[in-house]
């Protein structure tokens, strides 16, 4: 079943400060960042139901060489990614 993702507009302000923050860094440690980022949505996308429910029917994919956290549901054919966090953010 092919899905579709959709990102809340507080997943896009994450992923937009956060790149931000590593081009501040290191150019090339923002582009690994965003090469490992969509990894990981495309990863959803083949399977949105690997990873377990872990609370409100949220499920969480952790990025493998950066410390952060998807939060998204699956609903039908969607994919909503609620929250791109930080492993040290909390989800409010």
């Amino acid at each position: 079943m092919p899905y579709f993702i959709e990102l809340s507009d507080e997943a896009k302000y994450t992923v937009k400060e956060t790149l931000e923050y590593y081009a501040g860094v290191s150019i090339s440690l923002k582009d690994r960042f965003e090469v490992e980022l969509t990894k990981s949505i495309e990863l959803l996308v083949k399977n949105p139901l690997h990873h377990q429910v872990r609370y409100r029917k949220v499920r969480i994919a952790f990025t493998e060489a950066f410390p952060y956290g998807i939060h998204y549901i699956v609903e039908n054919e969607y994919i909503y990614i609620l929250k791109i966090l930080h492993t040290k953010m909390f989800f409010k």
